[in-house]
């Protein structure tokens, strides 16, 4: 069964339902913030991914003693309108508010991945 719009649909219905898949990373002591901001657009759902580690172009988070912190993960399914209504309004204002507070040292990265199929 395929999920569209809160619909069940089998794979002979034929039936096409853009999605897209949003990756939010944000620097992890910023997870209260983002989650609340996400759940305030009222997405459907979320997943979680709580602590990424790894290098970036400027910085490396392996949070150990040498390189301390992590990132953190969240990704959703939404339709492209949901987004453009909801989501990327909010995301931009905070990463607008978070890069003022923190001087441009940090703030979210969202990517946006097409999502053929929802299972």
């Amino acid at each position: 069964m395929v999920q569209i719009d809160g619909q069940r649909a089998t794979a002979d219905d034929n039936v096409q339902v853009t999605r897209e898949m949003y990756l939010i990373l944000y620097p992890k002591e910023l997870e209260d913030e983002i989650i609340q901001a996400l759940e305030s657009t009222g997405v459907p759902g979320y997943t979680e991914l709580p602590k990424m580690v790894g290098r970036g172009r400027h910085v490396r988070h392996f949070d150990n003693p040498v390189w301390p912190g992590a990132t953190g993960c969240v990704f959703t399914v939404v339709s492209p309108q949901v987004a453009r209504t909801n989501l990327l309004p909010t995301f931009e204002a905070l990463a607008a508010n978070l890069e003022s507070r923190s001087h441009g040292l940090y703030g979210p990265h969202i990517f946006a991945l097409p999502c053929q199929q929802v299972i």
